[in-house]
């Protein structure tokens, strides 16, 4: 298990890779720790810099440009769960959507697991559970809202008036 950090401009991101996978991301390192012990509690993380192009690819994201993911991930969470996070990873960079609109993509209508879902995503900003949005209210987001208006305004999206953080 290795841990990296990434100093953003939103605060500390913290990366935990298995076997060369993403496996957790988060502004939060006690969550982060908190969550590989539920999942993994034998494992040690061991700290380790990001590489050159992961590195690059967080500069460019975090200067406004459109980022094609390619980082390895694994999706640790029920068959549900990873559901959602797939939906997740198809809303495009400056742009968003409703956990309406994932249950309707999943056809379900169970919207509160939907949002379960969207809340227990492991992996921030690569499975950009920040794009999602209540229909008529923004929605919550575990690097916290205020962090989740920023992330949506440096993607470029256009909130909607109705849209109170």
């Amino acid at each position: 298990m290795k841990l990296s950090q990434y100093q953003s401009p939103l605060g500390i991101l913290n990366f935990w890779f298995l076997q060369g996978s993403l496996i957790y991301a988060s502004f939060s390192k006690e969550s982060g720790t908190k969550w590989l012990r539920r999942h993994f509690p034998q494992a040690k993380a061991r700290e380790t810099e990001l590489t050159p192009a992961y590195t690059e690819d967080l500069n460019h994201y975090f200067q406004g440009r459109k980022i094609a993911w390619a980082w390895p991930i694994k999706l640790i969470g029920t068959p549900f769960q990873q559901a959602v996070w797939r939906e997740i990873q198809k809303i495009p960079q400056g742009q968003f959507t409703t956990y309406k609109h994932i249950g309707e993509a999943l056809n379900t209508k169970a919207f509160q697991a939907v949002g379960q879902a969207v809340g227990a995503n492991p992996i921030s900003i690569i499975v950009p559970c920040h794009r999602v949005l209540g229909t008529n209210w923004f929605g919550g987001y575990g690097g916290g809202l205020n962090r989740k208006r920023l992330l949506l305004e440096l993607e470029g999206a256009q909130l909607p008036p109705k849209v109170n953080a």
